[in-house]
């Protein structure tokens, strides 16, 4: 509601019977316009945050942990209808387990465990990813690689360095590339083309 404010008169005021009305309408011309600004940054960033997950690698190691007191041996991070969710497999006693959370909630959705009979013997595990370079990180150290869209992640231990492993695609380009989970640096860049066009030219 507009209010007015009455003020003596000023010289080029307009004036009604020596008083002057002076208009302080509480949401002058633009505010709307700025709000409606504000209002679309915040969806912006609404929407830019939901594609980040609020659990780590750390987050999932040390809930796969709590469940299983033993070796993690793979951490994957993957993505299926718009819901992101960790894989752990860890080992203890000769058997190994497969759990899977929400990577955002944390709620465990799925846990498996079964006998280590066929795990290679020379097979590397990963014991902690203390002093490892963030999930973010090395996302943005793959991207800088190959640009496209992360198809699949994962945290493993090659011969003793630990390394995240993305898959990305970039229309029909596949690239997989490897990150030292140290430091950051590229290991391996390979690319790979999806020949889907094949079955077209058997006309």
């Amino acid at each position: 509601m507009k209010k007015f404010i009455y003020i003596p008169v000023v010289a080029g005021a307009l004036t009604f019977g020596g008083i002057v009305l002076a208009n302080t309408d509480a949401n002058p011309a633009g505010t709307s316009e700025t709000n409606s600004n504000s209002a679309n940054v915040q969806n912006s960033n609404q929407q830019s945050n939901q594609k980040a997950t609020k659990l780590t690698f750390d987050d999932a190691s040390a809930k796969a942990l709590e469940i299983v007191d033993g070796t993690i041996t793979d951490i994957e991070l993957e993505r299926n209808m718009n819901r992101a969710y960790y894989e752990v497999d860890v080992t203890h006693e000769g058997y190994e387990y497969d759990l899977k959370f929400d990577a955002n909630t944390g709620e465990v959705l799925e846990q498996k465990r079964e006998k280590e009979d066929d795990r290679d013997d020379d097979s590397d595990d990963i014991v902690s990813t203390e002093g490892l370079i963030s999930s973010e990180e090395a996302t943005k150290a793959a991207l800088a690689a190959a640009n496209g869209t992360v198809k699949d992640m994962e945290l493993d231990n090659d011969d003793g360095i630990a390394q995240y492993e993305f898959e990305i695609e970039d229309g029909k380009t596949e690239h997989e590339v490897t990150v030292n989970a140290k430091d950051g640096s590229i290991i391996k860049h390979e690319t790979d083309k999806n020949d889907n066009d094949d079955d077209n030219d058997d006309d």
